[in-house]
């Protein structure tokens, strides 16, 4: 063996250690089942979810996204990985939020999203001759209690989601409100005051089929009130006791362009600077793109290590929950 060949495979060795040792400091996913016989996708398969054991005492649970069935042609055209459990445990990382705190030792629970219903549902419907769950909340609420325990005893305790994920924080803050001191980071659905006076206005001609649809047996703390009061929202939120919490709410987000749009900027700031916390750009402005339209979801890609303005997502999120340096961002 010549000199040249012996350095290429004395260098093979090291790489090969190198991987080997990185793939061994990464935290070994579990895939597991719900046990609740309520808790099912919409094909009526028990749910799965991924459980990932960190190196603390620290604990994520991340709810995540992917729009929603309106009606039976809507259901029908969702993509299968919507409607029935996931089979490999591979879909959580995938979110750069879930992989970023694995990476620093957070136990990490990740909710898949197998019902259409924005994880708040407990109803049926038949579609094509076949019943339909919508049994998003029996998921989550199954999920929550089979981990309570740890999740009650935990250093630090965040909740998250984007999109209908984000949604579902708050059809179910009234689970997460039963733990001490719970962080939430609401990525891309928020209803500051404006958002939520235009959507208490939907009630009218389609809006009568849509929400009986998707909304057939909300969460008992939401029962007799329109549905847009249990968006995440600040009066929500404030009325559950959930004072820690992170919005992220863009202009140009598609899901925020409804009212007036010099007061919606207000209300978004009003509520940021509440909290201390949060994150909110004008997208649009600076051609920030992400799941189809102007900033919406920020922390599943990777605008959430991406510098805009001088600062990151990610050390705006580390520092509010470290409790030091700047906590919020806003630029419209």
């Amino acid at each position: 063996m010549s000199r040249l060949q012996r350095h290429i495979s004395i260098l093979a060795i090291i790489l090969s250690i190198g991987v080997m040792l990185s793939m061994s400091g990464m935290a070994k996913a579990e895939l597991r089942t719900t046990t609740s016989p309520d808790a099912l996708c919409s094909n009526g398969e028990q749910a799965t979810y991924a459980y990932f054991e960190g190196t603390s005492n620290d604990w994520l649970v991340y709810i995540l996204g992917g729009g929603v069935a309106a009606n039976a042609d809507q259901y029908r055209n969702r993509q299968k990985r919507f409607t029935e459990p996931q089979d490999t445990d591979d879909f959580g990382p995938w979110v750069d939020l879930v992989r970023d705190f694995i990476d620093e030792g957070f136990n990490t629970i990740v909710i898949d999203y197998c019902t259409s219903d924005l994880h708040q549902g407990f109803h049926t419907h038949i579609i094509d001759g076949e019943t339909v769950y919508f049994h998003g909340r029996k998921i989550v609420e199954n999920i929550i209690e089979t981990h309570k325990i740890q999740l009650s005893n935990a250093d630090r305790l965040v909740f998250a989601g984007y999109s209908a994920g984000s949604i579902a924080l708050g059809f179910n803050a009234d689970l997460i409100a039963q733990f001490p001191n719970p962080y939430v980071i609401a990525d891309s659905f928020w209803l500051d005051k404006v958002s939520l006076n235009v959507r208490l206005g939907w009630t009218e001609g389609p809006w009568k089929n849509i929400t009986k649809f998707i909304y057939g047996n909300m969460p008992a703390h939401c029962k007799g009130k329109h549905w847009g009061h249990c968006f995440p929202s600040r009066p929500l939120f404030t009325k559950h006791g959930i004072k820690n919490v992170f919005p992220i709410w863009n202009i140009g987000d598609s899901y925020g362009r409804h009212g007036d749009q010099d007061q919606l900027k207000k209300e978004i700031i009003s509520d940021i600077e509440h909290y201390g916390a949060g994150y909110s750009i004008d997208a649009r402005a600076k051609q920030i793109k992400a799941f189809g339209e102007w900033g919406h979801v920020l922390t599943a890609n990777e605008h959430y290590w991406q510098t805009i303005d001088g600062v990151v997502l990610r050390d705006l999120i580390w520092n509010w929950l470290n409790g030091e340096g700047q906590t919020l961002h806003i630029s419209h």
